[in-house]
């Protein structure tokens, strides 16, 4: 019982360090089961406060695919609409195929844009869903806890090239706090990646080497899994 309420407690701090500065009613609703490469419309209700003084600099908000890969948390991996007004309550979006394997549980990811950063403020998850008709694989390298790449930066479109990248030149060492991913063939490559798919924003696009174990999202998965344990 002791451990039980410890676990709990646990978990909701870490739930609050999430919400921080973030105050709205928040509702995502996504189809149980979702078809890769099929356009699919998720229902958006961020409710967002904007009189509230922390939310007055919020003008919108960016839809995140969110994954768990093996033996690791729940979190943004790429971005499936960059930037959708505050007013639109609705998102169609399609999930390509190559973002992982078929009968995969995703859920969607949202997180508020505020003036004056290109990136998101904290992330708020949809229920979970199936991904069917995926034919991407894992990669050591995510096995292994690593991120590939800046959900901020990768769309979707361009994320099963950007794995495939890292992969590549995966070290496999576990050890260091950069796994040797990050050198120049490998963030030439991901470059190219998102060069081929977003070519406004590949020439700014920040290739990041780092653990995900790290990532803010990995917080929230490790929550879902202390709640589902007690």
């Amino acid at each position: 019982m002791e451990l039980t309420f410890f676990l709990r407690a646990v978990a909701f701090t870490l739930w609050a360090t999430l919400t921080t500065n973030v105050h709205a009613y928040e509702s995502i609703s996504i189809p149980s089961n979702i078809t890769a490469g099929e356009e699919t419309e998720f229902q958006l209700n961020m409710g967002y406060d904007l009189d509230d003084e922390d939310n007055k600099d919020i003008y919108g908000y960016r839809v995140y695919l969110a994954e768990t890969p093996p033996g690791w948390g729940t979190g943004p991996v790429c971005w499936l609409a960059y930037q959708v007004p505050l007013s639109q309550k609705t998102v169609n979006v399609s999930i390509p195929a190559d973002v992982a394997p078929d009968k995969t549980k995703i859920r969607i990811s949202v997180s508020p844009l505020r003036k004056g950063s290109k990136r998101g403020s904290g992330y708020s998850y949809s229920n979970r869903a199936f991904l069917y008709g995926g034919n991407g694989t894992w990669s050591q390298r995510q096995k292994d806890g690593w991120q590939m790449g800046d959900a901020d930066e990768v769309t979707c479109e361009a994320y099963g090239c950007v794995r495939d990248c890292y992969a590549k030149y995966y070290t496999g060492n576990k050890n260091r706090i950069d796994d040797g991913s990050g050198d120049g063939k490998a963030r030439a490559c991901v470059k190219q990646c998102l060069l081929a798919t977003n070519p406004k924003d590949a020439g700014s696009a920040k290739v990041l080497s780092m653990p995900s174990r790290f990532m803010t999202g990995v917080v929230f998965g490790l929550v879902l899994v202390i709640l589902h344990i007690v």
